[in-house]
């Protein structure tokens, strides 16, 4: 299992889609195949290490980019973003959350609202939750 795309907001863009392809060769199946029905703490600690590999896969991929894991942009909100890139004249914000819509909604205007001045690529990495959350309402 890998991540697969369902929806970009553009054709054609070098910096995303080479950041595309660097995420969508990760073997995810290690990491959640059995994660639902564990609690919360354990989950987390699952994502945690997506988290790591996908941030050390973009490091390798994108050595001209300042990646950071948990990255606050802001003193006054402690908000982080999950993975972050910092380029020339862009950032990319990278988001790992369970499939709903309204959390990764709230992710993008956040992140939107917190990087107001400069070009942002914003990826939601989205992992199963439960049942009852809706993908295709998420996509």
């Amino acid at each position: 299992m890998k991540p697969r795309l369902h929806a970009k907001s553009t054709e054609y863009n070098e910096i995303l889609d080479r950041v595309i392809s660097c995420i969508s060769v990760i073997e995810c199946s290690k990491y959640f195949e059995s994660h639902i029905g564990k609690r919360q703490s354990d989950q987390k600690i699952i994502v945690k290490a997506f988290q790591n590999e996908v941030a050390e896969n973009l490091s390798n991929a994108f050595p001209e980019i300042d990646w950071k894991i948990e990255f606050s942009p802001s003193e006054v909100n402690k908000d982080s973003i999950d993975v972050f890139g910092n380029g020339n004249d862009f950032v990319i914000a990278i988001e790992l959350d369970k499939n709903r819509a309204d959390q990764v909604a709230k992710k993008f205007v956040s992140r939107v609202a917190l990087l107001p001045n400069i070009k942002i690529y914003f990826i939601s990495l989205c992992y199963p939750g439960t049942d009852n959350m809706s993908k295709p309402e998420c996509i």
